[in-house]
């Protein structure tokens, strides 16, 4: 059931609190202010990326681990411009992105943006600019750089933010659509155009109605382990309505907190891809179980990741999820 049927009368709140009509913040208005960040950093790249997907020269296209992990010019700008405007938001801040790795945001005014790239006034509550190394945000620029790198429309950017190790807010944003799925530590918004929606996940409750998104087999499982491969897909094949290869986790993973798909199976992902979207499902009311498969990542970071829409029940990947780990054990 998607989210599109619930429709909100009143928007959430859009701007910072301003400190001298509210002098101190509860937990709730403080995640708040960080969503709002996430919100305002991951709109601000849409621009530049619809633009950039339409000029992008494959000769430009690199390889990180192998074919199959693409890197564009356009991946390594958006995380600079990313750094520059969180750091703005919060100086002393730390990043954990996927072309950079992590790193303490000094703060300084953002220069050299990309001309596509939406300048942010930092007009947010002193008590969420002052939180500095309390804060570590956790940055996609390009979630689904396959698809990107070849002009399919489907990818995002992906925001998430800790606060003393906790993700309390996040934001993806779906450029080509104009869809921002966003929240805070208690409710989250789909929003598209001029248009919000209250972020619920749910509607099927079995897994045979569900559509599944999936990662699983990649092809290092299919040559690491052939056999629990083809079992695993089977698995899948058999127990879920539908089952689909979209390319972009994070953006998956918002589909299920709007209602849009019932569920994903992943065993291979990293902190990026997962910590936006982990924590959209959860508030959206959905489930994530997870394992960390010999990482010493904690949940909602780890790469083996089942998630279910709100209500539905999923043993069949509860059940391949242990046989993944069980399998990690033996190495």
């Amino acid at each position: 059931m998607s989210t599109e049927r619930h429709p909100l009368e009143n928007k959430p709140r859009l701007v910072g609190l301003d400190p001298e009509q509210q002098r101190s913040l509860n937990q709730t208005d403080l995640s708040h202010e960080l969503a709002l960040m996430c919100r305002a950093a991951t709109r601000a790249v849409a621009d530049y990326l619809v633009k950039s997907r339409t000029v992008l020269d494959e000769s430009t296209t690199e390889l990180k681990s192998n074919v199959h992990d693409p890197v564009t010019p356009y991946d390594q700008a958006t995380e600079r411009a990313l750094a520059q405007i969180l750091g703005s938001f919060i100086p002393g801040s730390r990043i954990l992105g996927e072309e950079n790795g992590e790193e303490i945001l000094p703060g300084r005014e953002p220069s050299d943006l990309p001309a596509e790239v939406e300048a942010v006034e930092p007009n947010f509550h002193v008590d969420a600019r002052s939180l500095a190394s309390r804060i570590r945000w956790i940055v996609d620029p390009i979630d689904g750089t396959s698809n990107f790198a070849a002009g399919l429309t489907y990818f995002a950017t992906s925001i998430a933010a800790e606060l003393d190790g906790k993700v309390v807010a996040a934001s993806i944003t779906a450029p080509v659509y104009d869809e921002t799925f966003w929240a805070n530590d208690t409710e989250g918004w789909l929003e598209i155009g001029n248009e919000f929606f209250a972020l619920q996940s749910g509607g099927v409750t079995k897994e045979e109605e569900a559509v599944l998104l999936t990662y699983f087999p990649t092809t290092s499982q299919l040559a690491t382990d052939p056999k629990l491969a083809a079992e695993g897909h089977a698995m899948l094949a058999h127990a879920f309505r539908a089952v689909r290869r979209p390319g972009a986790a994070a953006l998956d993973l918002a589909q299920i907190s709007a209602g849009r798909a019932g569920a994903l199976f992943a065993a291979t992902l990293k902190p990026w891809d997962v910590a936006a979207g982990d924590h959209l499902v959860r508030i959206s009311g959905g489930t994530i179980q997870d394992r960390a498969l010999g990482t010493d990542l904690p949940a909602g970071l780890r790469p083996a990741v089942a998630a279910a829409s709100a209500g539905l029940e999923v043993p069949t990947l509860i059940e391949l999820l242990d046989k993944v780990e069980e399998q990690e054990t033996r190495r």
